[in-house]
């Protein structure tokens, strides 16, 4: 029989259970008098990785509970377990133990606890992928700032973090924030690569719930695993009910929440002075109720060092504070939490190079026709006058005017289609009765700028602000006179009608359409047919632009519309997923895509396009270099052709061209000098200042902003100097693992044919594919519908994929390069999969007391050493529980026993699980008998030598977890004392003289911009109350620092710490299971 009961005792820590149907240690037992006696309140942590991950129970009123005893060996009067289901088991029983707190191979290369979430993804991971999961689990918190390029996989990397941190079970409620528009994206990838699921937390998502469990339900409480937009959390409602479920009891050593990802973190940065932004109020809010914290941006400074620090202190407040000057002590501690690599250097350390080339931008030079020329003339006239009324107003009354000639210049520079539309709503809105003041335009430019995710919300605010614009110019209507008469003159030239949309009408002259239109011809088509290797992307910021080419394109093209595309923000979900997976399809007619900047933050269009053009640009050059990282990024393998228009004959445009020529130029620097790049925009379109010497100005300045914005980072790839094996790391652990394709294959068919018998899958083929026999197989079905088959559309599943535990059917070479592409028709499936966690949960199921148990040993022939009877491979699992319920190690250990003369001798020395499978199956049944006999006889002997086991693995934690908690502490004591004494000295140092000094400082940088907040600083350079406000900020958020190092000092260095390296109770050994293996020579081939 399997493992016996014990059912006479009651339930105690460190105790291995069997409680609703799901297997897992007992880590906390409370005891407390009920009406008909004594009862237990159980903690259980489940030992799979479905959910939840641990419960609390009252053991007493449990149905079909089971203890199970831990040294309970398999029987020997048991029917022999064929080698196939034997393998299966024990591999199942090793792959949900891949924890090892001691070094697991002796004198191999793995070390004590190695990385295994490579092991638990579809994913083919990168060295320099390694490289922050490395950083991060060498900290004893995870403080990590992942500012790679654009384009390097960072959410990959963030993947391999969580799911490890997941693994090894030091996390579980986690929070992933990121812009609106990459929620989904973030939910997907997790997914699809990892197989984690996640909650998108929203409106929508909370008024379900609330629907389900009552009006009271917290949706922070309910998910675990959440994923929200910060916009979304920062609201007052939505903050209140978060914060609501942030509280913990006194005295306990965890932080309401385990690890907290943001993305896009820049868009969260604190102020380098005055108010900070509401985003960074939230993230300051909130960071303080995570243990783990993890930052994602491309663009980790933005040239202001106060601002810089301020996030490093939001990431690890233990390391770093918010200052102006960074000391020599903070810049070198830069290195321990931020890891900065760009594609260039990784590129110069690989071979064959990783990345792509990005060819630099190219311009498609525009010849206008004389009717466009007349309308862009006839504005150039109108913006003048404009500037000219308005040059002697109020600054209010100049804002208002600026923002009007911005709104209309943009629109023009998307073409005439996009210009003569809000011309059109400008018409109207002069034509009302009521005028709008300055602050009606003041609050309509906001709304503009506010962020949205959806498109059609974005272009409405732009509507309704060109009416404002118009009904704005009422009382300078009279001087705009023969301007506005000019624009509707060459709009009527154009042959465009106001008295219906302009969208819907085709002008009569479009050179930005026409190039468009030649490019398709010659780099898309070859003669009258498609090409089948190119395609490309077009962005714009309007969905006015969009809607108009998409219409234009299909027109030209009758009959093959789907050759063309369109991604905008606020899509319905699945019409965006199944765009983007058309788009990227080899196989699909699709050419070109027509994007908006609102769609294309998170998309990945790598796989089958690399032309992109620039239809209009953004003028926040971060987004232009967003757009560029569709395509050039981890995976493409072709160089990338940036395009863009320029011309001439129209000023603007021939400014915008030397501003993409220039984020080109620094796009390894852009995070400091995108606010210089986007005032030099103001300068010259709004304000009209000559282009020449704005261009001569912003050229000194960003010289100047990239020395300010300067640190030193981790920038190590793997492989650097040969220090980094982690590529033979890995091969090691699979070794000791048992896992490869084959593996993976044998051990899914052996979990579905215990219910239904051989065989339930095809054999593998070349690449290592195969196929599910009879996917409706009862038990099985909902997981592999669930898992495996894809949604076509709305409630249809599409047929089922091939499977494969092998990267290679995803690996395509082109060119130099092997990338890495997914496929719709086959499914990778790894250790975390549900179908694979079924398998082995299935099987692991299969070792306890049941229906289904097994008898847990079987009989082999192979190679056993000279001299004996037999070789015992007593396969043994580890586990060990500290004082925080956290199981630190956990691991199936084999123990290779020799049987001579009919006693156990010493253990022979270790061997990967990998080289022990050449044995063959033994069929002779006089060897049976021998076999059995042979383990009846020493049972008594082989549970002693389980006993000692367990008792010197106790002792071997005991004196590494001694070891560990000193050096944690002391290390930790170092950090907490330094930063103490730092941030007095800050308090110490935040002075009237000190304050003035910066003011000036940032006044010199900033001596030939017009930054958003110049007013500021000029009340604030003039008076005295201004400067003790800002003083007051200051030394109030130092003293709320100190206050916040004091608490975290106590709960680490006296909750959280001693309890982390405290076994709790002793190490726990299970008997998994038993191979005799006889001399081959006794059973010949039999």
């Amino acid at each position: 029989m399997a493992s016996t009961e014990v059912q006479t005792i009651n339930p105690q820590a460190g105790m291995l259970a069997i409680v609703r149907r799901r297997r897992g240690i007992i880590t906390e037992v409370r005891e407390f008098d009920g009406d008909n006696g004594r009862y237990h309140l159980v903690r259980v942590d489940y030992k799979d990785d479905a959910r939840p991950s641990s419960e609390e129970l009252l053991w007493e009123l449990e149905p079909s509970k089971r203890l199970l005893e831990p040294s309970a060996l398999p029987n020997a009067s048991d029917p022999v377990m064929a080698p196939q289901d034997f393998d299966a088991l024990v591999r199942a029983a090793r792959w949900t133990a891949i924890t090892p707190y001691l070094d697991p191979d002796e004198q191999g290369p793995l070390e004590r606890l190695p990385v295994s979430s490579p092991f638990h993804g579809s994913i083919e991971v990168e060295n320099y992928q390694l490289v922050p999961l490395l950083k991060a689990l060498s900290m004893p918190r995870v403080n990590l700032l992942i500012a790679d390029d654009v384009g390097l996989g960072k959410t990959i990397e963030a993947g391999l973090v969580l799911s490890e941190l997941l693994i090894r079970r030091r996390i579980n409620r986690v929070l992933i924030l990121t812009p609106a528009s990459l929620r989904i994206q973030w939910r997907d990838e997790l997914w699809s690569k990892f197989a984690l699921p996640f909650d998108v937390v929203d409106r929508d998502h909370t008024i379900k719930l609330k629907r389900t469990l009552g009006v009271d339900a917290n949706p922070w409480r309910c998910s675990s695993r959440a994923i929200a937009s910060y916009h979304y959390l920062r609201q007052p409602d939505v903050m209140e009910q978060f914060m609501s479920a942030c509280r913990t009891p006194e005295g306990s050593p965890h932080l309401p929440w385990d690890l907290l990802i943001v993305d896009e973190v820049h868009n969260m940065m604190p102020s380098p002075f005055g108010e900070d932004s509401q985003l960074c109020r939230t993230l300051k809010l909130i960071a303080p109720q995570f243990e783990h914290r993890l930052f994602l941006t491309a663009t980790p400074h933005n040239g202001h060092t106060r601002a810089f620090s301020g996030l490093l202190e939001l990431l690890d407040p233990v390391r770093f504070s918010r200052t102006d000057e960074l000391k020599q002590a903070e810049r070198e501690r830069i290195r321990q939490v931020v890891i900065h690599r760009l594609k260039r250097e990784v590129n110069e350390r690989t071979s064959p190079p990783r990345f792509c080339t990005r060819k630099p931008p190219q311009a498609l030079v525009l010849h206008f026709w004389r009717e466009e020329q007349n309308l862009i003339a006839a504005f150039e006239q109108f913006r003048s006058k404009v500037r000219s009324l308005i040059a002697a107003s109020t600054r209010k009354r100049r804002l208002a005017g600026s923002f009007a000639i911005e709104i209309l210049g943009k629109r023009m520079l998307s073409g005439p289609t996009t210009f003569l539309e809000s011309w059109r709503r400008c018409k109207m809105g002069l034509e009302l009765e009521a005028a709008a003041n300055d602050d009606e335009l003041k609050a309509a430019g906001e709304a503009t700028r506010e962020d949205t995710d959806d498109d059609r919300e974005a272009e409405q605010r732009d509507a309704t602000a060109a009416g404002v614009i118009g009904a704005w110019m009422q009382p300078l209507a009279k001087d705009l006179k023969p301007e506005i008469a000019a624009i509707d003159m060459a709009a009527a030239k154009m042959d465009v009608s106001f008295k219906q949309d302009v969208i819907t009408q085709d002008p009569k002259a479009d050179a930005r359409f026409d190039a468009l239109m030649t490019f398709v011809n010659q780099h898309l088509r070859e003669g009258k047919r498609w090409r089948n290797d190119e395609r490309l992307v077009v962005f714009t910021e309007y969905k006015t632009t969009l809607d108009y080419l998409l219409r234009r394109f299909r027109e030209a093209f009758p009959k093959e519309e789907d050759r063309f595309l369109c991604l905008y923000g606020g899509m319905d979900d699945i019409d965006r997923e199944s765009i983007k997976d058309a788009f990227n399809d080899p196989a699909r007619n699709v050419r070109v895509l027509f994007a908006t900047d609102a769609a294309s933050e998170g998309l990945n269009l790598q796989c089958t396009a690399r032309y992109l053009l620039h239809y209009d640009c953004p003028w926040n050059p971060s987004r232009l270099e967003q757009r560029n990282g569709r395509l050039d990024r981890h995976g493409q393998a072709r160089d990338v052709f940036i395009y863009h228009f320029a011309s001439e004959q129209a000023a603007d445009l021939k400014f915008l061209a030397y501003l993409i020529y220039k984020v080109n130029q620094i796009r390894e620097d852009l995070g400091a000098t995108s606010e210089l790049l986007d005032e030099a925009t103001h300068r010259c379109l709004v304000l009209g200042e000559d282009p020449a010497a704005v261009q001569k100005g912003l050229d000194i300045q960003i010289e100047h902003a990239k020395d300010a914005a300067r640190f030193d980072a981790d920038n190590t790839v793997v492989g650097d100097n040969g220090e980094l094996a982690l590529e033979e790391r890995l091969r090691a652990l699979s070794r000791e693992l048992d896992l490869d394709p084959m593996a993976g294959h044998a051990t899914l068919e052996a979990a579905m044919a215990a219910d239904a018998g051989r065989p339930q899958l095809t054999p593998p083929d070349e690449h290592g594919c195969f196929s599910l026999m009879n996917p409706n197989l009862p038990g099985w079905k909902d997981t592999i519908d669930e898992t495996i088959r894809k949604c076509v559309s709305q409630g249809v599943l599409g047929p089922v994929p091939r499977l494969t535990f092998s990267p290679k059917p995803f690996l395509v070479p082109v060119g130099e390069r092997t990338v890495f592409r997914p496929r719709t028709d086959t499914v990778m499936l790894h250790l975390g999969h549900p179908l694979v966690q079924r398998a082995t949960g299935r099987l692991t199921r299969h070792r306890f007391p049941g229906p289904n148990a097994v008898s847990r040993w079987t009989v082999t022939l192979g190679d056993v050493p000279a001299g004996t009877e037999a070789l015992f491979l007593l396969h043994l699992e580890e586990l060990a529980v500290n004082q925080l319920r956290e199981t630190f190690h956990h691991w199936v250990e084999t123990v290779l026993l020799p049987v001579k003369k009919g006693e156990l001798d010493v253990p022979l020395h270790h061997k990967p699980a990998m080289t022990l499978r050449d044995a063959q199956p033994c069929r002779d049944a006089n060897l049976l008998e021998k076999a059995r006999d042979l383990l009846g006889d020493l049972e008594p002997d082989i549970q002693t030598f389980v006993k000692r086991h367990r008792e010197k693995l106790t002792e071997r934690l005991l004196a590494q977890l001694e070891l560990d908690l000193r050096e944690a502490l002391e290390k930790e004591e170092s950090h907490f004392q330094s930063r103490q004494g730092e941030v007095s000295a800050l308090i110490a140092e935040n002075t009237l003289a000190k304050l003035e000094k910066e003011i000036a400082r940032f006044k010199e940088m900033k001596r030939d911009q017009l930054f958003e907040d110049k007013a500021f600083f000029e009340d604030l350079e003039r008076r005295i109350e201004l400067k003790e406000e800002e003083l007051r900020r200051r030394t109030q958020h130092y003293e709320e620092v100190r206050q916040q190092l004091a608490r975290e000092r106590e709960r680490v260095l006296k909750r959280l710490l001693p309890r982390r390296y405290t076994l709790q109770g002793t190490a726990q050994v299970f008997p998994v299971a038993i191979e005799v293996r006889l001399p081959l020579a006794e059973g010949g081939a039999r």
